[in-house]
Order: C-alpha cells, then sequence, then structure tokens
C-alpha cells in the first residue's frame, strides 16, 4: 500500500510502472468507453496533461487564489484571475515548478504561475472532475490501441453522475507499503491522508534516469451541478503546507468548461485566444 508519508512501512525492491511517452485515459461504463484525457512525459522530465476530448471548447483558465479564511470553507471565483478561452488546453508542469495552460498557435500563456519542482512534488498534482460522459469523444476499439509509445487505459466505473480523477506524483525511491515485497505495480493500493483506500495505476516516463511515478486514480462522485457537461480541472499547486493552512492565502491553476454567455464574459474579464488580440 503506497502511503503520502516517507518514513513509514516498506520499501518495494522494485516498483512496475506503465512506462510510455503517451498514456490515453479513457472512462468505461458498462459498454460505453469515453476518452478523459492524455498524459505526456516530455524527455526534460516535464508533465503534461492534454484535454482534446471535450465537445465544448468554451471555458475559463484561471490562476486562482483560496482566501485564507481560517476555516476549511472558501468561496473561489474562477473569473478572478481568469481569462475566457475558445480552445481546449495543455496543462504543462516543468521540473522547476512552472506551471501553466496553453495550446500552440491558439492562446497567450498567460494563465501561469510556480508550482512545486518535480523533484521535490510528493503527493496529489491533479484533479479532473467530469460530468457527462457524451461530451467526451468515443474511444475506438480499433483505433485506441497500445503501441511501442502510447498506452491506452480504461477506468472501469459503476454509474454514477459524475466523475474524479485524481493524479498523485511519487518519487519511486520514497514510497512506502504495508508489508515486504519484491515488486509492486503496475496497480497499487494508495491510502489517502484521511485514511480511504483507492486502487491507482502508476505511469512513469519512459526516458533515462526517470524517478517517479503518477499513479492515477478515478472515483464516482455526487453531482457536480445542474450542468447536463462539466470538465473542471486543478493544479498547480502551492507547497502542501499552504494549501493545507487555512490561515495562509494559497494559490493553483484551475479550468472549467463550457462557460454561459461567453461573449459577455470575454467583455469583461478578457480572454487569452489570439484571435481575440489580433
Amino acid at each position: 500500500m503506497a502511503q503520502n508519508a516517507t518514513t513509514r512501512g516498506f520499501q518495494a525492491g522494485n516498483v512496475d510502472a506503465i512506462r510510455t511517452e503517451r498514456v490515453v485515459c479513457v472512462l468505461k461504463r458498462g459498454d460505453r468507453r469515453r476518452k478523459a484525457f492524455q498524459v505526456v512525459f516530455g524527455p526534460d522530465g516535464s508533465l503534461f496533461v492534454t484535454f482534446p476530448y471535450f465537445r465544448n471548447r468554451v471555458g475559463i483558465l484561471s490562476s486562482s487564489k483560496i482566501p485564507a479564511t481560517g476555516t476549511v470553507e472558501a468561496t473561489i471565483n474562477l473569473e478572478d484571475g481568469g481569462k475566457v478561452t475558445s480552445h481546449l488546453v495543455k496543462y504543462s508542469h516543468h521540473p522547476d515548478g512552472r506551471a501553466h495552460f496553453s495550446q500552440t498557435g491558439k492562446i497567450f500563456t498567460e494563465i501561469k504561475r510556480q508550482s512545486i519542482a518535480l523533484d521535490t512534488q510528493h503527493g496529489h498534482m491533479f484533479s479532473l472532475l467530469i460530468q457527462g460522459l457524451d461530451g467526451l469523444e468515443e474511444a475506438s476499439p480499433t483505433k485506441d490501441i497500445n503501441s511501442a509509445k502510447k498506452t491506452v487505459i480504461d477506468f472501469d466505473m459503476h454509474p454514477s453522475e459524475a466523475f474524479k480523477f485524481l493524479g498523485r506524483w511519487f518519487d519511486v525511491s520514497a514510497m512506502r507499503f504495508g508489508k515486504p515485497t519484491p515488486t509492486i505495480g503496475p496497480v497499487v493500493i494508495t491510502l489517502d491522508p484521511d485514511g480511504v483506500q483507492r486502487n491507482a495505476i502508476l505511469i512513469a516516463s519512459p526516458h533515462a534516469n526517470a524517478k517517479h511515478a503518477l499513479a492515477l486514480s478515478c472515483i464516482e462522485i455526487p453531482r457536480l451541478g445542474p450542468a447536463s457537461e462539466i470538465f473542471m480541472f486543478y493544479g498547480g499547486f502551492d507547497a502542501p503546507e499552504t494549501m493545507e493552512d487555512s490561515n495562509k492565502e494559497a494559490g493553483f491553476l484551475a479550468f472549467i468548461y463550457p462557460v454561459a454567455e461567453a461573449d459577455t464574459l470575454r467583455e469583461r474579464i478578457g480572454s487569452v485566444d489570439y484571435t481575440s488580440k489580433s
């Protein structure tokens, strides 16, 4: 069992992860298979999460802050620090901790912040919340097949109104398990800080000297809101000691698709699209 703490438990003799340049994550519910997102490992150690499969392409990208309220509850408005886009984007997290949203040739890379360097990152890295599977591209059994550079992973889920993907980043040498074992993975049981156990799939870069693995899991969650389709991401966090301290302002990146009255919103907060500034 992988734990968030690095000082308890046993170190596995070998951690077996799926090592490929690109991973396509598929939500499977019964006979329905819908593509949710991709994870791409860069040769320089960067991690990219791409979202080419959602049909609603107008949303808000935001560099947001959780106010220091002193309580576990806070109101966050993505319009603060946000811009409208009419394109699906890519989340990039570079080895030095620079994090941003981008899409080559389509948007300006304005929504960005300094997050945690990948060598010191440990635990929760990003979440993706999805409501309405009809908004996702259907996975093709003839086209979406494994190859030397691409692996397709199905997440077989129970019926639910919404789903949440979690990506957690671990230094393989610091991962600890509940009992001695020579080899663990690619499926592992992770232990959340609140004590909840979840199955996760370990994926890792195929490039030389890769020392980290990304643990991907998916859970059923309650309905997010009245809209038929919602696609929401957040990541690029401050350090855990800041994120977990309600007396400190904490920053992160987020997006949500779709948005209502996009033209009015674009006039109010601006856009990152190239065409809006040409």
